[in-house]
């Protein structure tokens, strides 16, 4: 069975615009979100698709299109073989007892492809050093925790192939070291923009896979 998902976040979930341009550029007409929470995507994108939206649970905005949505289990999926063009999976396999049978759904289900997000469990040197973490470590739904290569090995173990990964969402050091310094005021500004253009190093929060069947 899947677990509940944070249902707080997960309800007021918005658009993020590198998932929403993962979807425009790779999906075909058919799609099904897996684990879609508020239906934010499937809303979005219901004019411009035939998509529709499942989760283990109601959320109530899909009240506005309830046609568009069902409760089901993302390791059991109620649909027939080839039944979408692409599957989208948006932070859902972190929650689940059984992520590897869940792809294999998706892979069942699918025409052409996947799109999915995972959060990034990647810790680096630094971040051990200074005894940090990413919050989704803290996070008591999360059961599974990725980093890419995990992720998109999983990916092809479910028969898929693997064309784009990346990574999305891009961690900002400006809250913490504005905190940990008192970077207020216009000085506080000026070093901030300062540091920001001498980052040499990038983290991200968030695993993008799109592979094909």
């Amino acid at each position: 069975m899947l677990t509940l998902k944070n249902s707080i976040s997960y309800a007021a979930r918005g658009v993020n615009t590198e998932r929403l341009n993962a979807i425009l550029e790779n999906a075909g007409q058919s799609v099904l979100d897996v684990g879609c929470g508020n239906g934010t995507y499937v809303l979005k994108l219901a004019e411009q698709y035939n998509i529709l939206g499942v989760d283990i649970q109601h959320f109530e905005t899909w009240n506005t299109m309830p046609h568009l949505f069902s409760v089901s289990d993302a390791s059991e999926l109620q649909f027939k073989d080839n039944s979408f063009d692409t599957v989208l999976s948006f932070e859902t396999l972190e929650h689940l007892p059984e992520p590897k049978k869940a792809l294999r759904e998706y892979y069942r289900i699918c025409r052409k492809n996947l799109i999915l997000t995972v959060p990034n469990c990647d810790i680096t040197s630094g971040m051990r050093q200074s005894l940090m973490t990413y919050y989704h470590w803290v996070d008591r739904t999360h059961i599974n925790f990725f980093d890419m290569d995990t992720i998109t090995e999983a990916v092809k173990e479910a028969g898929f192939k693997v064309v784009k990964h990346y990574y999305i969402n891009q961690l900002s050091l400006l809250p913490l070291l504005t905190e940990a310094f008192n970077l207020s005021g216009l000085l506080g500004k000026l070093v901030r923009k300062i540091l920001l253009k001498r980052q040499q190093r990038k983290y991200y929060i968030t695993c993008l896979v799109v592979a094909e069947k």
